[in-house]
C-alpha cells in the first residue's frame, strides 16, 4: 500500500474514532437553530460511501444510513454529518454544505429547516426535516459539497392513529381584549422558550377569534396519537396593542377522542420608560386669579369686545368725579346697545388698518384660550412596572401669527402660515426673562394602558409669558415697536390724520396740524396707557398646580409604548398666593428613537 492510502486510511479509522465520540455534543446548524443532544447512529455495516480519487473532502453522514430515518406525521429529525478533509487529515471547517429533498415517493409536505448548513471546528452540520402531515411518504435527501461526493438518506414518514385537540380559552383581565390568535406547536417548542413579541411562524395550526367569550370554536382535528404539542395564544388591548398570552405546553392527544384542554391568557405589562416629544395645548380662559386675571381678562376683551372695553375705561375714569352708583345707573340706560354699536364698527365697519389691529389682538388672545407649550417627556418605572416617574423639561412655546395669512377656503391658504416656535432660551433675553425649566411628576399604569398623572407643580410665570407675546412678536411684527404706546400711534397715523383737515375747518377751530395731531396722540396715550400700567404689573411669581390622564399605546406589538394619546390636563393657577378657577389643556407624545 503506498503512502498516500496509508494516509487516507489513517483518516478514515480517525473519522470513526471521532464519530463514535460525538454523541453527546450540541451541534449547531445554519438556519435550524441550537439542536437537542442526539447521539450518532450505529455505523457498523453501514454503507457509507468510498471517497473517489481526486476528492479532497467527504461528508460522512452520522446515522445508519443502510435504513431509512422513520418519523411520524408533525414530528421532526435532526439530520447530521460531518466534513473530513484529507488535505488537513481532519475535520473541514467553515465548509457550505447543501441540503436538499432529491425526491419523494408521494405528494408530500415535509421539508428542511434550511437549504444550507456550515460546518464548524468539529466539521459537524446539521439541519432539521420536518415530517409535516402527510403520511406514507419517504423522502430522499442529499447532503453535498465543494470537493467532496453527494451522500443521501431517506427519511420515511408514517401515520398514526389519530386524536382532536380542543381549547377553551380563560382571562379574566381588567380589560376586553380583541384579535385572539391561538397557534399549535410541536411539543419541541415549549413555553420556556415562548416569547409573546416574537412568536415563530411555523405553526401546525392556527386560529383567530374576535374576542374570549365569543362561543367561536377552537378544534384542531387529525392529530397523531401519543404527540406531544404547545397551545399559544396572544391577544390585543382595544386600541390595538399587544396586551394578552398565555402558552400551555406538554398537551398529549388521545387517539379516537376529542383531547380538551385550558389555556389561561394573562394581561401583559407595558413599559413606557423613554423619552418623548410633547405637545402641550392649555386654555386658561377664566383661569388666572388676582390682579393677573384681572389684566388678562381686560386684554381679553379690548380685543374681543372693544365697545366694552372702551365704555369700562371711561366709567373708571368718570367715577373718579361722580360716584359710582349714579355712573353704574346712568350707563346701564344705554350702555350693552352703545357698546355694540362701538364693536360691530371697529370689527367689521372700520378702516381696514383698525381692523388689522384686532386681527392681532385676536392672536395675543391665543396665550389665554390656546397656548402651545413644547417638552421633553422622561419616562421611568419606579418600584415596580406600575409606577411611574416623569420629568417633562420644557423646550419651547409655539405661537399664531394669523395677521397676513390666507384664510381657510382661500387661495395659498397653509394650515402652518404663521407659526412662530420660540424656545425658551429666547426668553431669557428680554426685559421680563421666564424661569420655566421643568416639571416632576409621579404616576401610576392602571388597566393596562391608562396612565394617570398625580398632581404636580410646574412653574410658569404666565404674566411674563403675556408680555412676551405682546412686545416681542405682536407689537414688533406689525409696528416695530416694542411698546403698546408706540405701536398704537404707529398704527393710527395722527400725522395723516391731522393732514386731511382743511385750512378753513382748522382755521374755524383755531387750531393746527400740529394741535390736531397732538391731540390724537394724547387720546391714544389716555386710552394706552392704563392698559401699560398694568401690563407692567403682570410680572408677579405664578405656577401651575395639575394633574392629568393619558392613553399608551404600542404601535409595533412590542410591548414598548412608542406614542401616547388623548392626554388631558385638569389644573388651577396660582399668582400670589391666591388659586385660580379650573382650567383645561390636552397633550400628546410621541418616542424619541433613540
Amino acid at each position: 500500500m503506498n503512502l498516500v492510502c496509508a494516509h487516507r486510511v489513517m483518516v478514515l479509522v480517525l473519522a470513526g474514532l471521532l464519530i463514535s465520540a460525538c454523541g453527546d455534543e450540541q451541534v449547531i446548524a445554519v438556519g435550524g437553530g441550537p439542536a437537542p443532544d442526539a447521539q450518532a447512529g450505529a455505523l457498523d455495516g453501514a454503507a457509507q460511501p468510498v471517497n473517489p480519487d481526486g476528492a479532497t473532502r467527504e461528508i460522512v453522514l452520522l446515522h445508519d444510513s443502510s435504513k431509512p430515518l422513520a418519523l411520524v406525521v408533525t414530528d421532526q429529525v435532526l439530520i447530521r454529518a460531518k466534513v473530513i478533509d484529507y488535505e488537513i487529515g481532519g475535520p473541514a471547517s467553515d465548509v457550505a454544505v447543501t441540503y436538499e429533498v432529491l425526491e419523494q415517493t408521494a405528494e408530500g409536505d415535509g421539508s428542511l429547516s434550511a437549504s444550507q448548513a456550515i460546518s464548524g471546528a468539529t466539521g459537524e452540520v446539521a439541519v432539521w426535516f420536518k415530517a409535516g402531515m402527510s403520511p406514507t411518504v419517504t423522502y430522499t435527501v442529499q447532503l453535498s459539497a465543494p470537493d467532496a461526493a453527494p451522500v443521501t438518506i431517506e427519511v420515511q414518514v408514517s401515520d398514526t392513529p389519530i386524536g382532536d385537540l380542543a381549547v377553551n380559552l380563560s382571562y379574566e383581565g381588567p380589560i376586553a381584549v380583541k384579535n385572539v390568535h391561538v397557534r399549535l406547536f410541536h411539543g419541541s417548542y415549549t413555553c420556556g422558550q415562548f416569547n409573546p413579541i416574537n412568536v415563530p411562524e411555523e405553526v401546525l395550526g392556527e386560529k383567530t377569534l374576535l374576542g374570549v367569550g365569543t362561543n367561536e370554536e377552537i378544534v384542531f382535528p387529525d392529530l397523531p396519537d401519543g404527540e406531544k404539542y404547545t397551545i399559544v395564544a396572544t391577544a390585543q388591548s382595544p386600541s390595538g396593542s399587544l396586551a394578552a398570552a398565555g402558552c400551555l405546553d406538554g398537551v398529549l392527544v388521545v387517539a379516537e377522542e376529542v383531547n380538551t384542554v385550558t389555556l389561561t391568557m394573562y394581561l401583559l405589562t407595558l413599559n413606557p420608560a423613554g423619552s418623548y416629544d410633547t405637545v402641550n395645548v392649555f386654555d386658561f380662559t377664566g383661569a388666572i386669579p388676582g390682579q393677573v386675571g384681572d389684566v388678562v381678562d381686560e386684554i381679553v376683551l379690548l380685543f374681543n369686545d372693544p365697545g366694552q372695553f372702551l365704555l369700562n375705561q371711561i366709567k373708571a375714569l368718570t367715577k373718579n368725579f361722580i360716584p359710582a352708583w349714579v355712573v353704574d345707573t346712568a350707563f346701564s340706560l344705554f350702555e350693552d346697545e352703545l357698546a355694540s354699536i362701538i364693536t360691530d364698527w371697529m370689527l367689521n365697519k372700520s378702516p381696514d388698518w383698525i381692523q388689522d389691529i384686532f386681527i392681532v389682538g385676536n392672536d395675543l388672545t391665543q396665550v389665554v384660550d390656546n397656548l402651545e407649550m413644547l417638552a421633553t417627556l422622561q419616562l421611568s418605572k419606579l418600584s415596580n412596572d406600575y409606577y411611574i416617574q416623569g420629568v417633562l423639561m420644557w423646550d419651547g412655546i409655539v405661537l399664531y401669527w394669523h395677521y397676513g395669512c390666507p384664510g381657510e377656503g382661500e387661495p395659498e391658504y397653509d394650515p402652518e402660515c404663521g407659526k412662530f416656535t420660540f424656545s425658551i432660551e429666547a426668553f431669557t433675553n428680554t426685559a421680563f426673562p421666564m424661569d420655566v425649566v421643568e416639571g416632576k411628576f409621579t404616576g401610576i399604569i392602571q388597566d393596562f394602558d391608562q396612565f394617570d398623572i398625580d398632581n404636580h407643580i410646574i412653574k410658569l410665570n404666565y404674566g411674563k409669558l403675556v408680555i412676551f407675546v405682546l412686545n416681542e412678536l405682536l407689537l414688533p411684527a406689525l409696528s416695530g415697536e416694542n411698546n403698546l404706546t408706540d405701536a398704537m400711534i404707529s398704527f393710527i397715523n395722527c400725522a395723516g390724520i391731522a393732514s386731511a383737515f382743511s385750512n378753513g375747518v382748522l382755521d374755524a377751530i383755531g387750531a393746527t396740524e400740529q394741535n390736531i395731531e397732538g391731540f390724537c396722540e394724547d387720546a391714544i396715550t389716555l386710552i394706552v396707557t392704563p392698559v401699560e400700567i398694568i401690563l407692567a404689573n403682570l410680572a408677579l411669581d405664578s405656577q401651575l398646580r395639575l394633574q392629568g390622564h393619558a392613553t399608551l399605546i404600542d404601535e409595533t406589538q412590542n410591548l414598548i409604548v412608542d406614542s401616547i394619546v388623548d392626554g388631558v390636563y385638569v389644573g388651577h393657577v396660582e399668582v400670589d398666593g391666591q388659586e385660580g378657577p379650573e382650567f383645561d389643556g390636552v397633550w400628546e407624545a410621541h418616542r424619541i428613537d433613540p
